[in-house]
């Protein structure tokens, strides 16, 4: 068993140290494990300038000296906006990560987030559900041609709270922009997270549902990683 997206306390909504995790892990009988912090460039952001890589890989190293029998990974998991790619690939130069997770959480020129309860309610009560789920999707689909990143996480995350306020919505709306998505992903040999976190909260399926993970192998998707989305060691 693999599980390539955990938050350890290096991450501003983490609640564990690594050295949990892996322990954890051994108990569990887990082989291989991958930290994916949080990278948030955005200036306005709330956690921005809170990553650091210097701490982030000496904690990573410490635990491979003291875990050598679990495979331990160095990720990141970088929020997105357009406006901001030059300095996430300025920060990204010369990090040695072992894989790049691109996600989006923040909308509305990063004036919204998706993914934080109060501020997506007021988002949603704003907005239809075309202007939201299509204004996901075109920052999904921007990620994905930035080159900036070896995999999407958690890519319909916006169903986590979008549903409360559209129940009726269903991906087929979207199909156009979510293929191109995928198509894309798949073009530069990108790989689709399917993150497991949204089975244990709201909308009770993963990120993303089974149908587009279907879609996405139907047409010729091959790389799928496997992530919990853990805070805490029970949801490893």
């Amino acid at each position: 068993m693999i599980d390539l997206h955990i938050h350890s306390q290096l991450s501003h909504d983490g609640k564990a140290k690594i050295k949990n995790y892996c322990e954890q892990a051994q108990k569990l009988d887990i082989k291989e494990i991958g930290f994916c912090e949080h990278l948030d460039l955005f200036p306005n952001d709330p956690h921005f300038g809170l990553h650091n890589y210097r701490i982030y890989q000496e904690e990573i190293e410490r635990a491979r000296q003291q875990y050598p029998n679990l495979k331990i990974r160095m990720g990141v998991e970088v929020t997105y906006l357009p406006e901001i790619e030059k300095e996430i690939a300025e920060y990204l130069e010369n990090k040695d990560y072992d894989y790049i997770l691109g996600a989006v959480h923040l909308v509305d020129d990063g004036n919204n987030t998706i993914s934080e309860q109060e501020p997506a309610q007021l988002y949603f009560s704003r907005k239809s559900a075309e202007e939201c789920y299509q204004g996901y999707f075109e920052l999904a689909l921007k990620s994905v041609k930035s080159g900036l990143f070896d995999g999407i996480a958690h890519l319909d995350l916006i169903n986590r709270y979008g549903l409360n306020y559209f129940p009726d919505w269903e991906w087929r709306f979207h199909y156009g922009i979510i293929r191109r998505i995928f198509e894309g992903i798949i073009k530069r040999g990108m790989a689709l997270e399917v993150n497991s976190s949204g089975l244990r909260e709201l909308p009770k399926r993963a990120y993303p549902e089974k149908d587009l993970v279907k879609l996405y192998q139907e047409l010729g998707g091959e790389i799928i990683t496997i992530g919990s989305d853990a805070h805490s060691v029970e949801f490893l």
